[in-house]
Protein backbone atom coordinates (compact mmCIF):
# COMPACT_ATOMS: atom_id res chain seq x y z
CA UNK A 1 0.00 0.00 0.00
CA UNK A 2 1.16 3.22 -0.89
CA UNK A 3 1.92 6.31 1.61
CA UNK A 4 -1.07 8.06 -0.12
CA UNK A 5 -3.06 5.19 0.09
CA UNK A 6 -2.25 4.74 3.78
CA UNK A 7 -3.45 8.22 4.81
CA UNK A 8 -6.04 8.29 2.28
CA UNK A 9 -7.70 5.26 4.36
CA UNK A 10 -6.76 7.13 7.59
CA UNK A 11 -8.52 10.43 6.96
CA UNK A 12 -11.64 8.67 5.14
CA UNK A 13 -11.75 6.38 8.59
CA UNK A 14 -11.70 9.84 10.73
CA UNK A 15 -13.60 12.10 7.90
CA UNK A 16 -10.80 14.14 7.63
CA UNK A 17 -9.31 15.81 4.43
CA UNK A 18 -5.83 15.57 3.02
CA UNK A 19 -4.34 17.92 0.63
CA UNK A 20 -1.43 16.88 -0.96
CA UNK A 21 0.09 19.83 -3.32
CA UNK A 22 3.28 19.46 -5.12
CA UNK A 23 3.28 23.30 -5.53
CA UNK A 24 1.28 26.04 -4.25
CA UNK A 25 1.89 28.72 -6.51
CA UNK A 26 -0.96 29.61 -8.21
CA UNK A 27 0.59 29.98 -12.08
CA UNK A 28 1.71 26.96 -11.68
CA UNK A 29 -1.34 25.16 -10.70
CA UNK A 30 -2.63 26.77 -13.14
CA UNK A 31 -0.35 26.01 -15.94
CA UNK A 32 -0.76 22.18 -14.79
CA UNK A 33 -4.34 22.60 -15.50
CA UNK A 34 -3.89 24.64 -19.20
CA UNK A 35 -1.38 21.88 -20.38
CA UNK A 36 -4.13 19.50 -19.57
CA UNK A 37 -6.48 21.08 -21.33
CA UNK A 38 -4.29 21.66 -24.37
CA UNK A 39 -2.76 17.64 -24.40
CA UNK A 40 -6.62 16.80 -24.57
CA UNK A 41 -5.90 18.14 -28.20
CA UNK A 42 -2.53 18.35 -29.26
CA UNK A 43 -0.51 15.37 -29.33
CA UNK A 44 2.69 16.70 -29.25
CA UNK A 45 4.73 18.14 -26.45
CA UNK A 46 7.76 18.09 -24.37
CA UNK A 47 8.22 20.13 -21.05
CA UNK A 48 11.03 21.69 -19.63
CA UNK A 49 12.21 22.18 -16.11
CA UNK A 50 14.35 25.18 -15.02
CA UNK A 51 15.94 25.71 -11.63
CA UNK A 52 18.92 27.43 -10.07
CA UNK A 53 22.47 25.35 -10.85
CA UNK A 54 22.45 24.26 -7.72
CA UNK A 55 19.07 22.16 -7.41
CA UNK A 56 19.93 18.93 -7.00
CA UNK A 57 16.94 16.99 -8.54
CA UNK A 58 16.00 16.94 -11.79
CA UNK A 59 13.16 16.97 -12.80
CA UNK A 60 11.71 19.09 -10.05
CA UNK A 61 8.76 17.55 -8.18
CA UNK A 62 6.94 20.01 -10.22
CA UNK A 63 8.40 18.64 -13.35
CA UNK A 64 7.29 14.86 -12.60
CA UNK A 65 4.05 15.91 -11.23
CA UNK A 66 3.10 17.93 -14.29
CA UNK A 67 4.59 14.54 -16.79
CA UNK A 68 2.68 12.36 -14.53
CA UNK A 69 -0.61 14.43 -15.20
CA UNK A 70 -0.60 15.11 -19.22
CA UNK A 71 0.39 10.94 -19.08
CA UNK A 72 -2.93 10.68 -17.78
CA UNK A 73 -4.59 12.60 -20.64
CA UNK A 74 -2.47 11.21 -23.63
CA UNK A 75 1.03 9.88 -24.73
CA UNK A 76 2.83 12.23 -26.29
CA UNK A 77 3.43 11.40 -29.86
CA UNK A 78 7.48 11.60 -30.77
CA UNK A 79 8.57 12.00 -34.21
CA UNK A 80 12.01 9.91 -34.14
CA UNK A 81 11.93 7.32 -31.25
CA UNK A 82 13.92 7.74 -29.29
CA UNK A 83 16.12 4.65 -29.75
CA UNK A 84 16.74 6.13 -33.21
CA UNK A 85 17.99 9.33 -32.64
CA UNK A 86 21.22 10.11 -33.55
CA UNK A 87 23.65 11.67 -30.92
CA UNK A 88 24.88 11.09 -27.30
CA UNK A 89 22.09 9.20 -25.09
CA UNK A 90 19.45 11.53 -23.03
CA UNK A 91 20.30 14.62 -25.86
CA UNK A 92 16.40 14.16 -25.97
CA UNK A 93 15.87 14.78 -22.29
CA UNK A 94 14.66 11.63 -20.21
CA UNK A 95 11.17 9.76 -20.49
CA UNK A 96 8.80 10.45 -17.67
CA UNK A 97 5.59 8.48 -17.68
CA UNK A 98 6.33 8.58 -21.28
CA UNK A 99 7.29 12.36 -21.69
CA UNK A 100 9.84 13.73 -22.77
CA UNK A 101 12.11 16.20 -19.86
CA UNK A 102 14.61 18.93 -20.22
CA UNK A 103 15.85 19.83 -16.90
CA UNK A 104 17.90 22.94 -16.90
CA UNK A 105 19.90 24.14 -14.02
CA UNK A 106 21.89 27.30 -14.67
CA UNK A 107 22.18 30.31 -12.40
CA UNK A 108 19.99 33.01 -12.76
CA UNK A 109 16.98 30.61 -12.45
CA UNK A 110 14.92 30.48 -9.52
CA UNK A 111 11.86 27.92 -10.13
CA UNK A 112 10.52 27.47 -13.81
CA UNK A 113 8.34 24.84 -15.50
CA UNK A 114 7.61 25.38 -19.50
CA UNK A 115 5.43 22.87 -21.54
CA UNK A 116 5.49 23.25 -25.49
CA UNK A 117 2.75 22.07 -27.52
CA UNK A 118 3.43 21.51 -31.56
CA UNK A 119 1.38 21.31 -34.02
CA UNK A 120 2.16 21.91 -38.15
CA UNK A 121 3.28 25.53 -38.09
CA UNK A 122 2.05 26.45 -35.04
CA UNK A 123 3.24 25.96 -31.22
CA UNK A 124 1.78 26.78 -27.71
CA UNK A 125 4.09 27.65 -24.99
CA UNK A 126 3.01 27.45 -21.32
CA UNK A 127 5.49 28.80 -19.08
CA UNK A 128 5.17 29.34 -15.07
CA UNK A 129 8.66 31.23 -13.42
CA UNK A 130 8.85 32.12 -9.91
CA UNK A 131 11.56 34.24 -8.18
CA UNK A 132 13.44 33.57 -4.73
CA UNK A 133 10.63 34.73 -2.04
CA UNK A 134 8.40 32.52 -0.47
CA UNK A 135 6.00 35.04 -1.98
CA UNK A 136 4.42 33.03 -4.76
CA UNK A 137 3.51 30.39 -2.80
CA UNK A 138 1.32 32.55 -0.17
CA UNK A 139 -2.22 32.73 -1.88
CA UNK A 140 -1.88 28.81 -3.05
CA UNK A 141 -1.45 27.62 0.83
CA UNK A 142 -3.86 29.93 2.08
CA UNK A 143 -6.07 28.61 -0.48
CA UNK A 144 -5.16 25.02 0.73
CA UNK A 145 -5.60 26.33 4.22
CA UNK A 146 -9.41 27.29 3.81
CA UNK A 147 -10.64 24.58 1.70
CA UNK A 148 -9.22 21.24 3.00
CA UNK A 149 -11.91 21.01 5.29
CA UNK A 150 -13.86 21.03 2.64
CA UNK A 151 -12.28 17.54 1.89
CA UNK A 152 -12.67 13.72 3.18
CA UNK A 153 -9.68 11.71 1.89
CA UNK A 154 -6.51 12.41 0.39
CA UNK A 155 -7.35 15.45 -2.92
CA UNK A 156 -3.94 15.59 -5.12
CA UNK A 157 -3.49 18.92 -6.03
CA UNK A 158 -3.81 22.56 -5.42
CA UNK A 159 -6.61 22.72 -8.66
CA UNK A 160 -8.55 20.12 -6.42
CA UNK A 161 -9.96 22.80 -3.98
CA UNK A 162 -9.59 25.61 -6.68
CA UNK A 163 -13.57 26.73 -8.18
Amino acid sequence: MSDYAQIDELAQARRRGVLACGNFALTAVLLQRFAEMAAAYIDSFEILDFAKDNKPDAPSGTGRELASRLARVRQPAIGVPLDKVNGPSGVRGASVNGVQVHAVRLPGYVLGIEVVFGMKDQRLHIRHEAGGSAEPYVDGALLAIRKVHTLVGVARGLDRVMS
